[in-house]
Parts: C-alpha cells; structure tokens; sequence
C-alpha cells in the first residue's frame, strides 16, 4: 500500500503539475529568456509567451521578459495583454526606451492611435533617436495620415491660434497675402474632411510640416542632424576620394616626368618622333620656367628631329610671343599653318596657330589681320575664348576707325553746312549735314541740339527728344537744348516734363522768350478745362506722379479743392505744396478750367 498524502497537499502538487507556465527547475530565467527569443525569431509566438511566462516565473523583476512577452502577444494580435506587459515593463524600468515601444505597438494594435503616439513621444523623451520608437511613431503617423488625422492633425488645425502660428512662420507668412489662404486655413480647421480634399495643395503640405515640427521638435531634429551628418561624411568621403585621386595622378606624373628626364638622345637613335616628344617635352619645362632662349632651341630641335610635329612650331610661336618678337611669332605660325595643312595635322593645332598669329597682330595693332586670323581659327575650331577675342577686336577697330575719323574742323563746317540748309528749310539735307558733324565730333552738344530740331520740324519726337538728351548730357546747362525738349515732352503729351524742363532753363536765363512762352503753352493747358487721355495716361506712369498722388497731404488738399474751397487756398500758401498740386494739373490729372 501506498502511503497517504494529505487531500491539500495532492491538490497544490496536482495544480502545480498542470500549470502551463511551470518553471522546469533544471533552467534559468535567462534560459527560457533564449529559447523564447528563438521562438519568437521563427515566429511559434505562443511558444515564446510560454517560455518568457517560465522565465517571469522565476525571475518577475526582469523588465525585459515583460518586454519581450509583450511583443509575443502582440504577434498573436493579443494587444490588450501586450498592453498590459509593455506597462508592467515601464513600471521595472522607467527609463528604458524599448519598454514606451513595446506600449506604443500595443497601442497601435488596438487602434488607439493618439495614445501609441503619445507613448512613442515619451519613449523618445527617454532615449532620444531609438529607432525601435521612431520608426513605430513614422508607422502610426503614417496610419493617421491615410486616415485623415496624421499626428492628430485636425486637433493640430483646430488649435485657437492657428492664424497667429502662420504669421509668425517665415515659411508661411507670405501666404497670407493669397486671398484663398485665410479662407483654406478657416475650412481645415472647420471641416476635418477638407484636408484629404487639399492634400496636394503646397501650402497645406507646408503647413502641416510646420505644425508637426512645433509639435515634434525631437523627431525633426534628429531627422536633420541625421541629415547634416550624412552630407558630411558623404563630402569628406568625396573630398577625400579626391584628394588621393589628386595626389595619385600628381604621383603618376612625377614618374614620367623623371623618367622623361633621365632619357637622352642615345634612348631615341632609331625613334624619331620620339625624340622630337622629347625635346618637345623639355622646351615646355623651359617655357614654363621662363628660359625662353633655351626653349626656342629645343623646340626648334625637336622639329628638326620630326617635322610633322607642328605643335613644336606654335609652341615655339608662343614663346617668341613673349620675348616681343611679333614677327618672328607670325612667321612661325604661317609655318605650321602651311606645312600643318600638307601633312594633314589636327585641325586643332591649326586653329591654335591662326589665334596666336591674330594676338601678334593685335600688338601690333594691325586690327584688320587680326580679324583675319581670329576668323580663320574659328573656321577651324569654334571656342569660346577666341570668339571673345574676336569680339574685342572688333570693338576696338571701331573705336579705332571712328577715332581716327574725327576731325573738328571738318565738323565745324558740316555744322556750317547744315545751318545753311535749315534757313532754306531743307530739313532732311540740314540732318544729314548734322549727321556728318557728329560723325567728325560728337563732343560738340550745339550739333545735337541743331539736329534736334531738324527732327522737331519733321515731327520725329523721340528722335529730337534723344538728340536734346544727348547735347544736356555734355552740357547740362545749354538753355537751348533745355527748351527745345521741353516743347518735345509738350508734344508728346508729358506736360510736367515739359514743365521741369522750362523751369529748369529760366533759372539759368530768367528773360528767354522761348521758355517763358513754353511755360505759357503747359498753363493754358492745365486751365483749359479739357483733360487729354492720352497725357493723363502717360503721367500716371511718372514716378514722381505716382509719389504725388500717394501723399495723404496732397490727398487732403485735393478733397478740400472740392469740398472746402477756402481750406485749399490756405494749403496752396505752402509753396511746395503748391508745385506739386500745379505739376498735377500740368499732368492733365486737375483740370481748373
């Protein structure tokens, strides 16, 4: 017979036997915490909740068993009892990241969102930058977004001060000048639908990454500093892929040079073109070094050795360029242009000879065979640097031709010419005798003026006007030109012109009929009591106009001229308000008639 055991005792033994998350006493807690872990790698998750449940059995302060639990029930979408593990977690180890992941997780599997994305924050509270916790809170983001309420979004939109945080946004602010941004701003905040509606609208994509980066200023900013050293080590990667690039080819060419050193003529007996390479080689160290004698004598050795090396000849061309010697420099360039073209060298050395033969010209200001060679170098080679010269040179041989063009005496009797002609009337003939004079010096402002009215009595304004513009630009104070243009203002409708001009004559002859007669024209104009469109039109285009009429000052007088007449007259007293208020009506903007 057996011996009997206690009824209470069987029981707990029988309860024990049985229970699923009984500790085997022959392992650790760190044993089942392994053998979950590879249950949970393989994806048996209720295998792994049965052996990280064995190990809390035994060790029940082990924050990580709670942890590791959690992300087993929530495998098995059992999000209520990976909740209640994720905060058993947090309550053994507060300050431990991975414990806020595992809540937010369970969080985000029950479809709280809001919460998981709280938990998720205060997890990067803790430990700043854990992916587990930014790539959860991107993923739940990412959830509220393809619901409409991305980061809680519309309570963000709903926030009372949301007009005020767009105004103080440099990003923002200037979309408020839109008249729809006001508008769009009140709809999002008011209808929490609109937003799916404006999502490709710019300026909701960039306001609500201002509201998120308000909102979650740790995830921007480590998204940036991410950012900024990624750049960095991705530059100093390329800097320094360059730099021993750099000192690699620097090394390569310290080789050849020293081996190109050390050879001499015996290296090259039965290589002729070699030879020539060499001397080439070495007349382009003495260039360089400045020791133009001993360049010219190895170049001239390295074309003897191989006369179909033509670069030899316009490298020695370049170098009797320096030492001044002009035609010795084109003699050498004809001759690689010549014997160049016989045995067909590259078009390239060609087009290097016919530049170098046009920059000796130029410096002996032979203007025209410059423009010779500089063209025939681009027939054989377009480059941008001759097409540059070119065009200077062109510059200059004008600048050249009309300078030596210039004669006073002959100027002063085409002058003569065309005064003749303007008593007869002849118009057209006095402007082409003036033409002629300005040719010959176009310093002499009382030409410009006299062409100016030929141009008036055949009705071309602009013309004259031009021709007026040009003779006070030499000489500011010629009265002459001064009313002439402002008689041409008058006809082309700009009357304050017009006005300026005949002030600014009297002030330097008071008596001159012609300006106060001028003056006389613009005021009967201004009291005529008929306003021209066309001079209104072209005075509102006026700076100074539009200034004027920004004044409120002048803005008070011009109500008072309508409604209180008397107030107006004293406000006239005021001797600047007075001209700006006569400048309008001489615009055809008043009209006192």
């Amino acid at each position: 017979l057996s011996p009997r055991i206690p009824r209470r005792v069987a029981l707990v033994l029988r309860t024990h036997r049985l229970h699923p998350h009984s500790p085997t006493t022959s392992m650790s807690a760190d044993d089942f915490k392994a053998k979950g872990n590879a249950a949970f790698s393989a994806k048996n998750f209720s295998e792994a909740v049965e052996c990280f449940s064995q190990g809390i059995q035994l060790d029940g302060s082990n924050h990580v068993l709670f942890s590791n639990r959690s992300a087993s029930y929530a495998g098995l979408k059992q999000f209520d009892k990976a909740l209640e593990d994720a905060d058993k977690c947090i309550s053994l180890k507060p300050n431990w990241g991975k414990g806020y992941g595992r809540k937010g997780a369970a969080l985000h599997g029950m479809g709280d969102l809001d919460s998981a994305v709280e938990a998720y924050k205060k997890g990067l509270e803790v430990e700043p930058g854990l992916p587990m916790l930014t790539n959860g809170l991107k993923d739940v983001e990412a959830e509220m977004a393809a619901s409409g309420d991305s980061f809680g979004i519309n309570n963000l939109l709903n926030r009372p001060d949301l007009l005020e945080f767009v105004a103080k946004s440099p990003t923002l602010s200037p979309f408020l000048v839109q008249p729809d941004f006001p508008e769009l701003l009140q709809e999002l905040k008011n209808d929490k639908a609109a937003l799916g509606k404006h999502l490709n609208d710019q300026r909701v994509q960039l306001l609500l990454q201002e509201l998120l980066r308000e909102s979650n200023p740790n995830i921007f900013k480590k998204a940036e500093e991410d950012e900024i050293r990624r750049r960095k080590e991705k530059e100093a990667a390329e800097e320094a892929k360059a730099k021993k690039e750099e000192e690699e080819a620097k090394r390569k060419l310290a080789e050849e040079a020293a081996r190109k050193a050390a050879m001499t003529e015996e290296d090259f007996k039965d290589d002729p073109k070699g030879l020539s390479d060499l001397f080439k080689d070495k007349g382009n160290a003495a260039y360089k070094a400045k020791n133009f004698d001993e360049a010219i004598s190895l170049y001239t050795k390295a074309y003897e050795a191989n006369s179909e090396n033509i670069t030899v000849l316009t490298n020695r061309a370049a170098v009797k360029f320096e030492q001044k010697a002009y035609d010795d420099c084109i003699a050498d360039c004809k001759k690689a242009i010549e014997e160049g073209r016989a045995c067909r060298a590259d078009w390239k050395i060609i087009a290097r000879a016919f530049e170098r033969m046009g920059n000796a010209y130029v410096k002996q200001d032979k203007l025209d065979d410059a423009l010779a060679a500089y063209n025939d170098s681009l027939v054989e080679n377009r480059t941008p640097a001759v097409e540059k010269k070119l065009r200077e040179t062109e510059k200059a041989l004008k600048e050249q031709t009309a300078k030596a063009y210039l004669n006073p005496e002959k100027a002063a009797e085409e002058k003569e010419k065309g005064n003749a002609l303007v008593k007869e009337g002849k118009w057209i003939q006095a402007k082409e005798a003036y033409d002629e004079a300005i040719r010959r010096n176009p310093k002499d402002h009382t030409i410009f003026s006299n062409r100016a009215l030929c141009f008036m009595k055949l009705m071309e304004w602009p013309a004259a006007k031009a021709d007026c513009d040009k003779a006070l630009e030499i000489e500011p104070t010629f009265v002459r030109a001064l009313e002439r243009r402002g008689n041409c203002f008058i006809m082309l409708k700009e009357q304050t012109k017009a006005l300026a001009d005949f002030r600014k004559g009297l002030e330097i002859d008071p008596s001159n009929q012609g300006l106060l007669s001028g003056i006389q024209r613009v005021e009967s104009t201004m009291f005529s009591g008929q306003r021209d469109p066309d001079a209104v039109a072209n005075a509102m285009k006026d700076p100074e106009i539009q200034q004027i009429l920004q004044d409120p000052v002048i803005s008070n007088v011009l109500r008072d001229l309508q409604n209180n007449p008397a107030a107006a007259q004293d406000a006239l007293k005021d001797p600047v308000i007075a001209d700006r208020i006569q400048k309008l009506a001489a615009a055809g903007i008043l009209s006192f008639g």
